[in-house]
């Protein structure tokens, strides 16, 4: 299997030689700032959450190089001090370490060389995986929210990216795509696959997390889709254990004195390598025009052997807008969406799902800019957030 796929990716970046054109290389990116007013006791929270930026090299007409790279919360690495006010008054600084504990992040999300002939095409490098709708399509003014959909954090895991390949293309109104990735990570599944992600570190291609997807656009304004994603992630092998004997001091308060206490380890047999199997399945749907606005993801997830004992997570989200810009003036250029959401998701299925009711807000004086305003509940809290965000 591995040999054929390796084979046929290198015939594919043989196959059309091309007419000379001038290569050109151009930069782009997109971010986002989002103010969460209830978080940390409601004293609120600002965050630059994401700044993106790409670089674009076109060979010719159909070789193309694409790259991104993403920081987030501003920074990465970064060393602060720990400062204390004693009960005089005075200050002690001491090294407090690295603000990347914090929350600071950068990662290649994409870097993949690109052949498009205008009916199929190929890319090969870290990619995407082609799953759901925002997973591809997540710059800040391309949907309604502030945040992403908790649906694309916990069902379809936004940004899910890998090292591997693809091929792709069109005929006449539907679009397909099959990708391969590098796996899972078996041992870190759990309840739903986010902390599963590889991300292109040390990538094992044991099973391949192999991507099907296809989409229908017949209709002005509609896009109608779904895909299939399938993995057996693989486990990693664990020693076996012998039975021991520790003892530990314990402070006996009524005595006043140290007690020893034995701890008893008992013996395990080992655990050999093993696997997880992941198959998700998901369905989508989009409709922008005539100042409507509709968009509906439904994911599911079912897991085989998977040793936390889930057997499957799902979940949905719904956004029904209007655009009233052209009711209230605001301008050719211009839209103001009013929306509303409603959603539910469960990592693990046997459990009380989740369920968010949200309506908002979204203004943008041009396409590429967005500024936004949302409320409502997510499960047991309240949600209040304003954010930025543009793209070019």
């Amino acid at each position: 299997m591995k040999k054929l796929l390796i084979i046929v990716s290198m015939t594919c970046m043989c196959l059309f030689a091309d007419e000379f054109v001038e290569s050109s290389t151009t930069i782009g990116g997109y971010g986002e700032m989002h103010y969460d007013m209830k978080a940390n006791d409601d004293d609120g929270k600002l965050d630059f959450h994401r700044f993106i930026f790409y670089i674009k090299h076109q060979f010719n007409s159909q070789w193309s190089l694409m790259s991104e790279i993403e920081v987030e919360h501003n920074m990465v690495g970064s060393y602060y001090e720990d400062c204390t006010i004693d009960d005089a008054g005075v200050e002690t600084c001491n090294d407090g370490g690295s603000l990347s504990s914090k929350g600071g992040y950068v990662a290649m999300e994409q870097a993949y060389l690109n052949y498009w002939n205008g009916t199929w095409g190929w890319k090969g490098g870290v990619l995407l995986v082609p799953a759901g709708i925002t997973n591809e399509y997540h710059e800040p003014p391309t949907f309604m929210s502030v945040e992403r959909p908790e649906y694309n954090k916990y069902i379809i895991p936004t940004t899910w990216f890998d090292n591997g390949f693809a091929f792709y293309g069109t005929m006449s109104d539907f679009n397909w795509k099959v990708a391969f990735t590098g796996d899972l990570d078996g041992d870190a599944i759990g309840a739903g696959i986010r902390s599963g992600r590889m991300k292109g570190v040390s990538s094992t291609t044991t099973s391949w997390t192999k991507t099907v997807q296809g989409s229908w656009t017949g209709m002005t304004g509609l896009k109608i889709g779904g895909s299939m994603t399938m993995n057996d992630a693989p486990t990693a092998a664990v020693a076996a254990q012998d039975a021991s004997t520790d003892y530990v001091p314990v402070w006996n308060a009524e005595t006043g004195m140290w007690d020893m206490e034995e701890v008893v380890t008992n013996a395990e047999a080992a655990i050999p390598a093993g696997k997880v199997g992941v198959a998700l399945s998901e369905f989508n749907a989009t409709y922008a025009a005539n100042n409507l606005y509709a968009r509906m993801e439904y994911g599911m997830i079912s897991y085989t052997d998977n040793p936390d004992g889930v057997e499957s997570s799902s979940g949905y989200y719904l956004d029904l807008g209007y655009d009233i810009a052209g009711l209230v003036g605001c301008g050719d250029d211009t839209n103001l969406y009013l929306w509303m959401r409603t959603s539910a998701y469960n990592k693990d299925d046997n459990d009380d799902a989740k369920e968010i009711s949200l309506f908002g807000v979204m203004y943008k004086p041009m396409n590429n800019i967005s500024f936004k305003f949302e409320a409502g509940t997510a499960g047991d809290d309240d949600v209040m957030r304003l954010g930025l965000g543009y793209m070019f």
